[in-house]
């Protein structure tokens, strides 16, 4: 009997315990990872409906059904119960060994001595898009004895556990990095859970301490700094800082603060944590956010250094660690950019291309490092570096709809219009929901008299979007200009918004549909509640004058044209004697308005009704004509600038302005 039991304790067995539901994506790299190291693969199956449970059993698995009981605990322990071998290894479907570890785990649990009755592990998680990784020692492996076991409905926890030893067998987490819709049903599931035991037990810090981490995945601030600050001072009360998930709870509170710009705050609960620990790496990482938002670069370099050095700490000794937490082991790369971007705000761009070559070297993800240099690039005005780095990135990660968007932001600012299209489109089509690569897309169309297509993508982005009026404004803007007024006018009586600035311009939109289709009077009334509305309006006078216009009212026409003049701080220096007058008045009052972008479309007015009330001027045409192509109407300008040459073939300063102005390869002599 007793070499028996010598025998058993010289190669003892391995039990590999797993939970699992619909689990088909990630199980077979999971299994194919353990299945040469253990003994038994045990897997508890809450209610599979795709593949797993084949999948599970091709690997040579036990598995038993239980129906799913919102408490992972309870799921965890039924698996201990079916395991038949001394130790066991707890492991998750989107869970892998990394290679080399399966030995290490053999050697482990061989050379373990009898009083220890747990092993503690490397886990590395990434998350965050592959941008950034977490690392912390975990007790994944322990005796099979009914005294260890798991408690918790969700990020449960192992009681029962005495004495612990370290080794080297590293696992690798995939389930932090899923798309949106994983990560909704991930959070909706783990917040319910955990709700359920503060309520069983609202004195104890572990679950508003992971509720506060769900918070901050989700970017809900607010509430990640409120259950963080309770989890902090339950544990406190309940143990000091003694708790791993202290720490961690000091970095979840000092993160949402400085998201939310309470920055003094921040940096107070980091220091706190390299107080209490001097190797807190994360305490470290906020403080080098803190002073980067400061642009103390002497201050960040210093708690720079204390980063590296709490770093370098873990690598070498990571059993000193405990289970502690080191959320930011993996975003060294961003701290060497930000010392970096502090380099190039004093001119010291050698030292700036060291930080962004240390941060190469270090970087998971050469995309990310790219893209964020473009970004800051972008923001700093130095655009060739900006493309450079953002078409690398593209290069890398060619289904990043971000880095596209980026892309397009850029060429805008470089006037590159057709690249900048192109980059939008890609965005669309990478996502097809993306409401603002779509309403972009519609506004770079609409400047480029591209209609059709403006409004094929102000619809889409109205499809995503439907209760947000601005894509139906500039829907209705695309129609109008397209002649189609009673569609455009539909579309914005379907409007109803309460902001005064939104139903000012669905009025003015109205105004010109019912212009369209003839409708003076409508359109009369439309225009006098957005005089309502803002008695300094642009709009009423200009469209007003195109109604008194229409009706023949010059004299009507000529008080708009005082109404703008005064709205625009000019000085009327033309006595109008004549229809001629007149009209220089509104091209005049069309180039100042020009000036402003958003004010194009009415500029474009005035040039028209300059045009209407210009009896045939050649030079005056002609000066219309040039002003048309220099807001990039240029079909129409042309086709004006050629109008006046017909008017004055022999004029030869008209047909200088001509020349210069149209594409050489115009015919002048075809008619316009």
């Amino acid at each position: 009997m007793k070499e028996v039991m010598e025998g058993k304790k010289r190669n003892p067995k391995i039990s590999a315990c797993m939970i699992v539901r619909n689990e088909e994506n990630f199980l077979p790299r999971c299994l194919h990872s353990i299945r040469d190291y253990v003994d038994e693969i045990v897997i508890v199956d809450t209610g599979s409906t795709d593949r797993t449970v084949r999948i599970a059993e091709s690997f040579g698995a036990r598995v038993y059904h239980h129906p799913w009981e919102d408490h992972f605990s309870k799921h965890r322990n039924q698996s201990l119960g079916y395991a038949k071998g001394d130790w066991i290894l707890y492991i998750d479907a989107d869970e892998e060994m990394i290679k080399g570890s399966g030995e290490t785990l053999r050697r482990g649990v061989c050379e373990a001595p009898e009083k220890i009755d747990a092993i503690a592990v490397v886990m590395e998680c990434v998350f965050d898009q592959g941008k950034s990784r977490a690392y912390n020692n975990a007790i994944r492996v322990f005796r099979n004895r009914k005294e260890i076991f798991f408690k918790g409905r969700v990020h449960n926890y192992l009681v029962g556990i005495k004495n612990v030893i370290c080794c080297p067998i590293h696992i690798f987490h995939h389930g932090y990095n899923l798309d949106q819709e994983g990560r909704s049903r991930k959070f909706e599931r783990t917040t319910r859970l955990l709700k359920k035991d503060i309520a069983d037990d609202p004195l104890d810090p572990r679950p508003h301490h992971f509720l506060a981490a769900s918070y901050l995945s989700e970017g809900m601030h607010e509430e990640a700094l409120e259950e963080a600050r309770k989890a902090i001072s339950l544990f406190e009360r309940k143990n000091g800082s003694a708790n791993h998930n202290y720490y961690w709870s000091l970095y979840i509170a000092a993160t949402a603060a400085l998201r939310m710009g309470r920055k003094d705050e921040a940096r107070r609960l980091a220091e706190k944590g390299a107080r209490l620990c001097p190797n807190h790496l994360d305490s470290h990482y906020i403080l080098c956010l803190a002073a980067y938002e400061d642009r103390d670069r002497h201050a960040f370099e210093n708690h720079l250094r204390n980063f590296l050095a709490a770093k370098e700490s873990f690598v070498r000794n990571p059993e000193h660690f405990g289970e502690m937490v080191h959320n930011t082991i993996g975003s060294q790369w961003q701290l060497h950019l930000l010392m970096a971007f502090l380099f190039f705000d004093e001119a010291m761009e050698g030292r700036a291309q060291e930080e962004i070559k240390a941060a190469l070297g270090c970087c998971p993800d050469p995309a990310a490092l790219h893209s964020t240099l473009g970004a800051h690039f972008l923001r700093t005005g130095r655009l060739r570096d900006s493309e450079y780095h953002l078409l690398k990135a593209s290069e890398l990660r060619p289904d990043d709809g971000t880095i596209q968007k980026s892309l397009a932001c850029l060429y805008e600012k470089l006037g590159r219009n057709e690249e900048r299209a192109l980059r939008l489109q890609k965005a669309t089509q990478i996502d097809p929901g993306d409401f603002q690569a779509w309403f972009d897309l519609g506004f770079l169309h609409l400047n480029g008299r591209q209609l059709n297509e403006a409004e094929r993508a102000f619809r889409r982005a109205q499809e995503i979007d439907p209760m947000n009026p601005e894509p139906i404004i500039n829907r209705a803007v695309c129609l109008n200009e397209m002649g189609r007024f009673e569609q455009a006018s539909k579309i914005l009586e379907q409007i109803r918004p309460s902001a005064r600035d939104t139903r000012k311009l669905v009025l003015v939109n109205l105004a010109i549909s019912h212009m369209g289709m003839k409708r003076l009077g409508e359109a009369a009334e439309a225009l006098r509640e957005v005089e309502r509305l803002d008695s300094e309006s642009l709009e009423v006078p200009v469209l007003l004058a195109l109604i008194h216009l229409e009706k023949g009212d010059v004299e009507a026409c000529v008080m708009d044209c005082d109404r703008i003049y005064t709205l625009l701080n000019m000085k009327r220096n033309i006595i109008v004697n004549c229809m001629e007058d007149l009209a220089y008045l509104y091209l005049s009052a069309g180039m100042v308005l020009v000036r402003t972008p958003e004010r194009t479309s009415l500029a474009r007015i005035c040039f028209d009704i300059s045009l209407t009330l210009s009896n045939n001027s050649p030079p005056l045409i002609a000066e219309i004509g040039v002003a048309l192509m220099d807001i990039g109407q240029i079909k129409d300008g042309a086709r004006i600038l050629k109008s006046a040459l017909l008017l004055a073939p022999s004029d030869q300063k008209i047909r200088k302005v001509v020349e210069e102005t149209i594409l050489p390869e115009t015919d002048l002599d075809r008619p316009a």
